[in-house]
């Protein structure tokens, strides 16, 4: 397909869709420098991805700059415009994954009421938080799918259009793969239920053939655990809960989504004990308080967390209204901002929020000859199959670093 072929039917659809006029600009603008390095490099205005990257490569240098770590956000909008013209080349469709909140996903008629019920159903599920809102936005980018490929009725949705849509996620992470077929599963069983479709698609659907081993765990040395931890500016209030939020996540090996929820009562600190319930698996979690995370959470609440007490959650946020940490906020700008300042490099194979924290948990307790079945418990994990995913690394001792850990002047 040609680019003028493709490029034609996505303005059609960015206008759809209700585009705004300097995003229609941007966009139109860089199609036409595809199409001008097409001809000049290939002779013709044939489109393909390998394309598309090499014309990135050449005028921006993306690649290269993506593989060091030096490759800004802003460039970042640049994979977009090669990617939506790839969709539409291979589904004519204009995929938004990834939509602004200044132009969301209006969905019509009969495909709203059907979301709708759908949300209706999610908020009284078991279901984390987090996990609905995955399944609500997964559910509205496949209904908005069905339309652009003018399919008008919920009982014409057949394993094949399924296929369809999850086939323009190739390229994209397991991770974003996995979760899409799952909310697209947990959909489709929902329509079923309320006899809106007749078969059952959601069993026919599978994960393709992807190790979920494959992807390594990031994780940190003992060195730049301690970089990191050095410069933390802990005269500060916000470094003062970063600092005990950060020692929670790497020393007990804590869920992000665990830190933001501690309140007062899951302390006991007669007992050194800190026990809650988990908010991913649902399954009660108790573990010794260390010494050095102990003085930190004390030093944060006693000197540092702002004097508001509408809320007993333990760590919230520093500006007014003071509330707590929303769910959507998973702090990895906070990590971010700590590796910037301590000189530790950031790549494109590196995770750097709080969970790389907790893989090095893992591994650390693995170095310590700790068995399997033990760190299954203190990580939280259903399963020791999970665990093993820790097996994989290889790292320093991380022990010195948790059990040295320099502890704060009680004030």
């Amino acid at each position: 397909m040609t680019i003028e072929e493709i490029t034609n039917g996505l303005k059609q659809l960015l206008s759809d869709n209700n585009y705004a006029p300097a995003t229609f600009c941007f966009y139109e603008r860089e199609w036409e420098k595809i199409h001008s390095f097409l001809l000049s490099e290939y002779g013709d205005s044939e489109f393909e991805m390998e394309r598309g990257l090499a014309y990135l490569e050449k005028q921006y240098n993306l690649q290269t700059r993506y593989n060091n770590g030096t490759l800004s956000q802003q460039r970042v909008q640049l994979l977009r415009v090669v990617h939506m013209l790839e969709d539409y080349r291979l589904h004519q469709v204009l995929t938004r994954r990834y939509y602004a909140s200044k132009n969301p996903i209006r969905l019509d008629g009969l495909f709203s009421e059907t979301h709708e019920k759908y949300v209706c159903s999610l908020s009284v599920s078991e279901l984390s938080k987090s996990t609905i809102g995955h399944y609500d936005s997964i559910s509205k980018v496949f209904l908005d799918y069905l339309a652009q490929k003018g399919i008008g009725c919920i009982e014409s949705i057949s394993f094949d259009i399924c296929n369809g849509y999850l086939r323009t996620l190739a390229g994209y992470s397991f991770k974003t793969v996995e979760q899409n077929v799952c909310a697209l599963r947990h959909f489709l069983r929902f329509l079923k239920d309320a006899g809106m479709i007749m078969d059952d698609i959601a069993d026919e659907i599978h994960m393709p053939s992807i190790s979920k081993k494959a992807k390594i765990p990031s994780a940190w040395t003992t060195q730049e655990l301690r970089a990191l931890l050095s410069s933390i500016d802990r005269n500060s209030p916000i470094g003062k809960r970063d600092y005990a939020m950060i020692l929670l996540a790497c020393v007990l090996g804590l869920r992000i989504s665990d830190i933001k929820s501690l309140r007062f009562s899951n302390f006991d600190w007669e007992h050194k004990q800190l026990s809650f319930v988990q908010h991913k698996t649902h399954n009660p979690l108790s573990l010794p308080i260390p010494d050095a995370v102990g003085w930190a959470v004390i030093d944060y609440v006693k000197n540092g967390r702002p004097q508001f007490f509408d809320t007993d959650v333990v760590f919230i946020k520093h500006m007014p209204p003071f509330d707590p940490l929303s769910d959507n906020n998973h702090l990895e700008q906070r990590i971010t901002y700590h590796m910037n300042k301590a000189g530790i490099r950031r790549d494109k194979n590196r995770h750097s929020g709080f969970h790389s924290l907790r893989h090095s948990v893992g591994s650390m307790l693995l170095e310590m000859e700790t068995p399997l079945p033990v760190i299954t418990t203190i990580l939280g994990h259903s399963d020791t199959d999970i665990t093993g995913i820790y097996l994989k690394t290889d790292l320093d001792k991380l022990a010195e670093c948790v059990l040295r850990m320099e502890m704060p002047c009680h004030e």
